[in-house]
Parts: structure tokens; C-alpha cells; sequence
């Protein structure tokens, strides 16, 4: 299993109510993505604003919690291969880039392709 995973901090000066918004719209394009290119599994998650998170963070000293992330799951990695080389998706992925730009602050997310090991 392969999968693409966002890691997101919403863009400086967007409120967390205003992330929550623009989020389903973006939703609606990793969705797109992901059917285009015949993922198996797409998964979207919001941080909670609980209290147990800002514990974590502060008795570990860690950062802030991402806003959100996304999984887009494929079997292979040929298949995603062959949605990124064969041009079919382009115009949706320019689309999802641009909405990134709009809701993310990008230099503090972090994007990646990872293996599930069993």
C-alpha cells in the first residue's frame, strides 16, 4: 500500500473558522485527485481542539498540531506513477495546487509518499 500523505498548517491570517470552511472545498479536490488516479482509500482529518493536545505539546515540546491531513491510498506504486507521467490529471492537480496555496501556509507542511508495512 502507498500513500501520499499532507501534513497541513493553515495559511497566516486565515482563522481556524475560516480553515474549517475552505477545508470541505478542498476536500472536494483531493477527492477528485484521488478518484482520477484510482485510489483505493482518501482520508481527511482535522486536529480537535482539545485540551489532551495542548498537554501532549507541552509535556513533550513539541510544536502545534497540524491543522489537518490527508492520506490518498493506492495498492501500487506504478499506479501512481502512471496517473503523474500519463498527463490524464494534470489539470485537476493544478487545481489542487492552486487551493493549497490559498489554504496552506506551505513552507510548514509537509508532504510525502510512505509505505504501510504490515
Amino acid at each position: 500500500m502507498i500513500k501520499f500523505v499532507q501534513c497541513i498548517r493553515r495559511k497566516r491570517g486565515l482563522s481556524k473558522q475560516e480553515f474549517r470552511e475552505q477545508w470541505v472545498a478542498y476536500g472536494e479536490k483531493v477527492k477528485a485527485v484521488a478518484e482520477a488516479s484510482e485510489a483505493t482509500r482518501t482520508v481527511l482529518s482535522m486536529a480537535l481542539a482539545v485540551e489532551q493536545n495542548l498537554e501532549i505539546m507541552q509535556s513533550r515540546g513539541t510544536k502545534a498540531p497540524y491543522d489537518g491531513m490527508v492520506e490518498i491510498w493506492w495498492e501500487r506504486a506504478n499506479d501512481v506513477v502512471a496517473f503523474l507521467d500519463s498527463g490524464v490529471g494534470d489539470e485537476i492537480l493544478d487545481d489542487l495546487r492552486r487551493a493549497q496555496e490559498a489554504l496552506m501556509d506551505l513552507p510548514n507542511c509537509t508532504f510525502f509518499f510512505a509505505s504501510e508495512e504490515e
